[in-house]
C-alpha cells in the first residue's frame, strides 16, 4: 500500500513539475491591417494609431514605415510625438527618443519597442507582440 502511495504521490510531483516547465510563458501577437498606405498618411508623415489597445507612432519613410509602441520604456508613462523637435517625448520624467526609438535625454535607457510592418496588396500591415488575441 506504502509504494502504491507512494507511486501515486510521485507521479502527481511529475506532472505538476511537467505543466510548470511547459507552461507556455511566450508572448502572444497579432497583426493588424491598418490599411492602404497612402490614405493611412502621406511620405514624410507621423501618425498614431491605436491597436490592441496600444497607442502606436507610425513613420512613414519613403515607402517603408516603422512603427514604435508609444509607452516609455523607463516607466510606462505615455509618450507622444513633438513635430517641433522631431522626438518622442515623455512628460512623466522628461524623457525623449528619436525617431528611431533611441533614447536621447532624460532617465530612459531603453529604447522603444518597435513592431514590424509589412505591406500585403497596397495595405500597412502591423505586427504587434503583446497581444491579447
Amino acid at each position: 500500500m506504502r509504494s502504491i502511495v507512494a507511486l501515486l504521490g510521485a507521479a502527481g510531483t511529475a506532472v505538476g513539475l511537467e505543466k510548470f516547465l511547459t507552461t507556455d510563458n511566450r508572448t502572444s501577437s497579432k497583426t493588424y491591417r491598418v490599411g492602404p498606405l497612402d490614405q493611412v498618411f502621406s511620405q514624410g508623415a507621423r501618425t498614431t494609431v491605436h491597436l490592441d489597445g496600444k497607442p502606436v507612432l507610425l513613420v512613414r519613410r519613403t515607402e517603408d514605415v516603422i512603427a514604435f509602441d508609444l509607452t516609455c520604456t523607463h516607466a510606462g508613462c505615455p509618450l507622444a510625438y513633438n513635430a517641433n523637435g522631431g522626438r518622442i517625448t515623455c512628460a512623466c520624467h522628461g524623457g525623449a527618443f528619436d525617431l528611431n526609438g533611441k533614447p536621447v535625454a532624460g532617465p530612459p535607457t531603453v529604447p522603444l519597442t518597435r513592431y514590424a510592418c509589412a505591406f500585403d496588396n497596397g495595405d500597412l500591415l502591423v505586427h504587434i507582440t503583446g497581444a491579447t488575441s
